[in-house]
Parts: C-alpha cells; structure tokens; sequence
C-alpha cells in the first residue's frame, strides 16, 4: 500500500479540517429528490438565553445524533434540522439582565427588536458549537420560533382549533408570575418543598347576639385571611354540625362569611376546617367555581395588596404577610404554630412562588380528551419504555384547561382582532398570514356581525409551548405549497424534564391539528449532572461549559463520554472518561497504523475463502460478525452506550490487546499463506471497526477512511458509506460463500478458552518476572481440544516460548517453566 498514517493523530487539526469538508461537500443535505426511506427528526431547538451551553446540551444532542449518524449510514434519506427557540419568556429575561431594560420605559417595539437582535447573536453562537461537536445537522433547513414561517403555522394551528371549538377565551384565576408578569400554564410550574409554619388562627362562629363560639382553621397563608370567602367542613364532623349553613366572622377584617360543606375536606388534617381564599391554591378556585362564592381578589399582577387589603395596601404580599401576623399575635388570635414542611408551586424559569389573577386569557381544552390522549402517547415506540409513565402521570393529574395566552412583548401574536361595538372576533384569512394585530388591521377592517370599523388588535402573545408544539408542522412546512413528505417525523429526541411540556403538547397539537401523532418514536434523554450529582446550573456554581471542554479535549473526546449512560438515565460530568475518550482516539490510531505497515505487499482485492484462514483468524472475524450484528441490534433501539460497550470491548481486550499480539509472529515470519491470512484478517476487522465507531466518533474516523479505507469510486465521506451487513466488506466473491461461519458458535467458545489462555500465560510471566516480549524456555498448556493444537504456532509466538506442549493429562491451564 502507498497511503501513510502519520505517526500522532492531531484531534483539532483533524475536527476542523473535516467539519469544513462536511459542509463544503454537503455531505448532511437532506435529497428532496432522493428515493431512499426518509428518517426525520424532530430535535429540540434550545432556548437563546445564555451566553453559552454546558456539557449536560452537549451531551443529549450528542445521544442523539449517534442514532441519526447511524440511520444515515443505512442509507436512509436523513432530515435534520436545526431550529432555535427564540420567543418564549427565557429570551425576554435574558435581554433583561443583559441590557439592563425595564420593560416598563421602553417601548414594546424597541424590546422586540432588542430580543430579534440578540436571537441572532445568540444562535450563531450555538450553531458554532453544535458544529464544534460534529453534529451532523442540515444548516440549510435552520428554523426560529419566531421567524415568518413559525408564525404563520403557529398561527395557523390557532385558526384551525378555534375553528373547532377547541379554543376559547375566558376571564378567569389563572396562574400568574408577579416577577415575570405574565399567565402561566399547569406545565410552566415546578414543585418545591420548603419549610414553613401552620398557624392555628382563630375566627369566631356568628352568633344573634354577635361573635360567638371559637373557629380555629389551620392556615400556612394568614395574609390570604383579608380574602377569606367561605369556610369549608366536612358534613359528617360532628364537630361542627350546628354552624353549616350559618356564618363566621374573620379577624382583623371583621367580614361575615357563610360555613359551608364539602366531603373534600380532611377531618383529620389541622381542625378540620376550611379556610377558603381568592385564591390560595386550586381547591380554593375548586370551591369558588362549584359554590359559586364571591371574589375578594387582594393581590395585584404586580404582587402587590389592593385597595381591598385594607390597611395593608400598597405592602409586597411578603411584607403584608408579615403585619398580619404582628396584629394576630397582638389580639391573641394565633392559638398555636407547627413546623411543617410542604410544596410551593414556583415558576419554572425564575423560580418565584406564583399566586392567581383574574385577566382575560385563552385556553385549549384538553381536560375533556385525557384518554384521547393517553391512546396517543400508547401509540408511540418508546425509547427508554419506562419514560411513558411521566407522559400517563402528567395527563392524570391534568386539573386545567392549557392557557395559551401570555402578557409579554416578544412571542408570536394571537391572529385576531376584537370589534370594540359588539365583541366580534374577526380571525384573518390564510393568505394574511403571518399577521400582527398589534400593529395592522385585518385586510377587511369591517366587523362581519354589526359593521363597525372600531376594530382593536389582540395584544396577548402564545406561550411559547404553543409555537414550539408545532415543531413538527413547521419542519413539514404544514399547508405550505411546498410541503414536505416527512410527517409524521421518524423520532423525537428530547429531554426527560420537558414531557410534561414539548412532548405533550406536541401530542395535543397533533391530535387536533392532524388527528395524528407527530412522530413514530421518541428517544429520551437523561440530564448530564455536574460531578457532585447534582443538575449543572450557574447558579450553583457548578457549570461547565461544553466550549471549554471541546478546547481541551475535543469533541470525539467529548462525543465518547457523551455515552457513557445508557438512554434516559442521569450522566456525572467526569473529566476521567473524556481523558479515557482521548486514549481510545490514540489506541485506535496507533493499531490503524499497525495494520496499514504491514499491508504493504497486501493487495486487499483478495478475498479468502474460510478453509484458507488460520483458526485465530476465523476467531476474530465471527467475534467481529457477531459484534456487527450486536451493535446493529442496540442502536436500531437507541441504545448508543450499550453498542459503546460492545465496540470498546471488542477493540480494546479481543482485537488490539490480543488479536494483533497473536498474529505478530505470522506477519513477520516466512508462512506466506499464514501472513496472508492475518493480512487478510486484520484489514477486515479494522475497516469495520472504522466504521463501526463512525457514529460515535465522527472526526477520526473520518481521517482515517480517507486515509486508509476510501478507493475511487467509493463514497466522498465514510458518513455516507454502508453500515456494515454480517461480514461483507463489499467483496463479490462473499455472497458465494454463505457457509463462512456455519460453526459460530463453536468458534466463539474456543475464542472464550483462548483469552482464558493467553490471561494465564501474562499472569504467570508476570509472578515469574518475565518481560512479556521476554523469551523463556518451555510453555505446557493443558487442553485435549483441536483448536488449540490449530493455534499452537501463534500461542508460542506471542509467548515468546522456545517450546510449547500441548498436554491433555496436564489439568493446569498453563505452565511457564
């Protein structure tokens, strides 16, 4: 052969050079044209809210561009896009902190193109990385969440559910953000366990000759008493039998309220009675809804006391909070106090308690198709199957319709306008879109209904969940004139945590919009933890980010640790296995380099049939079809790190720690059939094994099929080559000879006692103080099977042994004498 391996493999020297070759050659394009079976991926499109993206990104894109990496050897037609998640809350935060902007003095406008402008920054920041780590995306099908075409499905999608009646907009407690000050939905909330204090409060039965007996409730929220509007017990407490129906007086505000029953309440918990607000928690908005009670709402959307809050107005609820409790303890009314511990609802993105407000917001109904939609989730293959349970739980315990509708400025507008005479709602006509009605009027800026132009523009935004749950819709350009044959996708791959959130809502868009579900798989990830166990996070100190990583180990390196959970589960951040990722570059370019020295005089044209090869031959390549199909097995279902495990082990203990040492002494010795045999062998094994690690390992693989594998006429890059089939190395003479490897399994087991053997030969070097390249006189191995008698020559060559005995009486293994 004429190629030359250099010596040493310079990772980022080699990662740019290909990452550039990849995209000049487009080796990534998706062919519209091409007849080969599609596999489309829908693939998350991160958030532009930081300044970068720690290991934990980089890990779960990586997962799972080793299974697309794959399909696309296959042959199949892959799409894989890109998109950016640019116009949810996130953004809006993150252009905060950065530029320091009060929304509250600058002009709705003036934010919106703040936010555009650092989207942009931002995603060439992370296209630069995602192309850093090698992954192998279609840049020219990049999409934003807020470009014109999101906006013009997402908005789309609303047309066509309205239309259905399953959107409405109604004037009713939502959740609600003091800090972010905006609605939230059931998914945009996070549990958190804190601990806090039970007050025994006392308030007073009502009586015909004023207050009378005591009434102790159990409260975690005094401040919430100024908005007290019913008291609740059970009618089977005994207890309280002669209040129900009659009235309580609450302190400080001295308001009558009525005492009323429900089953729902725990006799046991606290005094078994009831305080019920506007709005505590959602049994209050429970009982407010099905009794009817009156609303005392004492907090504003600033999260300040109201006018209704008495004395206490104009306070932060906290502080409000606070003075309540000293004109308690000063009336003598706080009876007792109990630690307990128990869950606050906060805000996913800024960790903040959230409270309920009563503004006008739109809706999705989804409460009345729960089972609709658990047989949805029933008709997807899962990957890992346990993860569905997040999926059934989440629908179980929906308690709310899906609110859609946020008070922001940077999100895509809700596609209506309001006849300000008699209340129409006037959607646009499709070709309208994408539209803004805050800012232009409907091309017929007359109501339909009463035929006023005094036509008012929409101000709410989508939730963000609204326009990134149609993901796959945008990818399929959804009733575009250029729509795609790519829905449903092939795979969703995400994250664990977003469920309850990207998954489901997906799945209710599909199921309305489609009546379909959006992809045929999913393929979950777990979080990549920082060292300690914990979720990387900045806050705690313990981020790491994934350039910093890829500067020091590059991005195979990177790629290799990447894999080291198996899908769905939790990944520590360990610099120990990108380090172990380097060694295995270096090992499998060194043994790479052994093979092509000593296929100088090798023509690799030649095929040789099984009755010509030495048996330790014949053991490595049914080793290494039985490890073709292995892998083949693990990532058609996504398993990446248990195929990790079979490649490495192959290579490390079968292939480069045994194998080679046992032919060294034919590829140097004058058996010109045995040195051809191991020629052979050991082109064969490598060139799969290349192969075999491309996904995982994209850049040195890449160096090395160009340099070691590729003839003309093959393809451009070993991307776009064959996956390996059993072992067929392309040859023409191998489908002829179908017998190869008729005794595999016989094989496989005498390769099993010959590892035992050659273990015990360097273990008993070793307590003899024998150098392992070390001569030493006589070498007995006890064994009565043929295949070791067929292997003798290559065992004393690799021992070193001026003699080897092959005793059956001998009950020992080995003997170094």
């Amino acid at each position: 052969m004429t190629k030359e391996l250099p010596k040493n493999y310079n990772a980022k020297e080699s990662e740019k050079k290909w990452q550039d070759f990849w995209e000049k050659e487009g080796i990534y394009k998706f062919d519209d044209n091409s007849k080969n079976p599609v596999f489309s991926i829908d693939t998350p499109p991160p958030y532009i809210s930081s300044d970068s993206l720690h290991t934990g990104h980089a890990m779960s894109y990586t997962q799972a561009e080793i299974i697309i990496r794959y399909h696309r050897m296959k042959g199949e037609n892959i799409f894989y896009p890109m998109g950016f998640d640019d116009n949810g809350l996130p953004t809006e935060r993150f252009v905060e902190r950065k530029y320091k902007v009060d929304k509250s003095k600058i002009t709705r406008k003036e934010f919106v193109e703040l936010c555009l402008r650092e989207t942009r920054e931002g995603g060439k920041k992370y296209e630069e990385l995602w192309r850093k780590l090698g992954l192998s995306v279609d840049w020219s099908l990049l999409y934003s969440t807020i470009n014109p075409l999101s906006q013009k499905i997402s908005q789309r999608s609303f047309i066509d559910l309205y239309k259905k009646g399953r959107i409405y907009r109604e004037e009713a407690p939502t959740f609600w953000c003091t800090q972010c000050q905006t609605a939230l939905a059931q998914a945009d909330l996070e549990d958190k366990e804190e601990k806090s204090l039970m007050y025994d409060i006392e308030f007073k039965f009502d009586s015909p000759t004023g207050e009378g007996d005591p009434a102790i409730i159990s409260t975690t929220r005094p401040e919430l008493i100024p908005a007290c509007v019913a008291l609740y017990v059970n009618p089977k407490d005994e207890r309280y039998q002669k209040y129900i129906g009659g009235f309580a007086i609450a302190p400080i505000t001295k308001d009558r309220i009525p005492v009323k029953t429900s089953e729902t309440v725990e006799m046991e918990k606290g005094t078994g009675l009831m305080m019920v607000c506007t709005w505590g928690d959602t049994e209050d908005i429970e009982k407010w809804k099905a009794d009817k009670l009156d609303t005392k709402l004492i907090i504003d959307k600033n999260g300040r006391v109201n006018e209704k809050g008495g004395k206490y107005e104009g306070m932060k609820i906290k502080n409000m909070r606070e003075e309540i409790l000293k004109d308690l303890e000063e009336l003598k009314l706080i009876k007792n106090k109990t630690e307990i511990e128990h869950t606050l609802n906060i805000h996913e993105r800024c960790k903040q308690p959230v409270d309920f407000f009563v503004s006008p917001q739109w809706f999705v109904k989804i409460l009345d198709i729960k089972n609709e939609l658990r047989k949805r989730g029933d008709e997807l293959n899962w990957h890992p199957k346990f993860m569905k349970i997040h999926l059934d739980n989440w629908i179980d315990g929906l308690k709310w319709d899906w609110c859609i509708s946020r008070d922001r400025f940077f999100g895509i507008p809700l596609p209506l306008w309001y006849c300000q005479d008699c209340g129409e709602i006037i959607l646009p006509e499709d070709d309208e879109l994408p539209v803004d009605p805050r800012e232009t009027l409907p091309k017929n800026p007359i109501c339909p209904k009463c035929q006023s132009k005094n036509i008012k523009g929409e101000l709410q935004v989508m939730d963000t969940w609204m326009t990134s749950s149609t993901t796959p819709l945008i990818n399929n350009h959804w009733k575009e004139t250029d729509e795609k044959n790519i829905y449903p996708m092939s795979v969703r791959v995400q994250g664990f945590e977003i469920i309850r959130t990207w998954l489901f809502y997906t799945l209710v868009k599909a199921h309305l919009n489609t009546d379909s579900i959006p992809w045929k798989d999913l393929m979950i990830s777990g979080w990549g933890l920082a060292k300690n166990g914990e979720k990387m996070s900045k806050s705690l100190n313990n981020f790491v980010t994934a350039e910093s990583m890829l500067e020091k180990y590059g991005a195979d390196a990177l790629r290799f640790w990447s894999c080291g959970a198996t899908l769905g589960m939790n990944l520590r951040f360990s610099e120990d296995d990108m380090r172990s990722g380097q060694k295995l570059l270096t090992k499998l370019w060194n043994a790479t380099r052994f093979v092509m020295m000593n296929l100088e005089d090798y023509d690799r044209q030649i095929f040789i049939n099984r009755n010509d090869l030495c048996e330790a031959d014949v053991w490595i390549l049914s080793e290494l079809e039985q490890l073709i199909w292995d892998t083949t097995y693990q990532l058609d279902n996504y398993e990446f790190a248990r195929a990790k495990i079979l490649l490495e082990h192959f290579f490390w203990i079968k292939f480069a720690d045994n194998y080679i040492e046992l032919v060294k002494g034919r590829l140097y010795g004058e058996d010109k059939k045995g040195k051809l045999s191991a020629q052979f062998t050991l082109y064969s094994v490598i060139a799969t094994l290349i192969k075999l690690f491309a996904p995982i390992l994209p850049h040195i693989t890449e160096e090395l099929y160009q340099l070691f594998i590729k003839e003309p006429g093959q393809p451009n890059s070993i991307h776009i080559s064959s996956w390996p089939k059993g072992l067929d190395f392309s040859h023409p003479t191998y489908m002829k000879t179908p017998e190869w490897f008729k005794n595999k399994k016989e094989v496989l087991k005498n390769g099993e006692k010959l590892l035992e053997i050659i273990a015990e030969i360097r273990k008993q070097k070793a307590e003899k103080n024998i150098k392992l390249g070390e001569s030493f006189k006589k070498l007995t191995i006890g064994s009565n099977e043929e295949f070791i008698k067929k292997i003798q020559e290559d065992l004393k060559n690799l021992s070193h042994a001026g003699e080897l005995i092959i005793s059956e009486k001998e009950k020992k293994i080995v003997i170094i004498e």
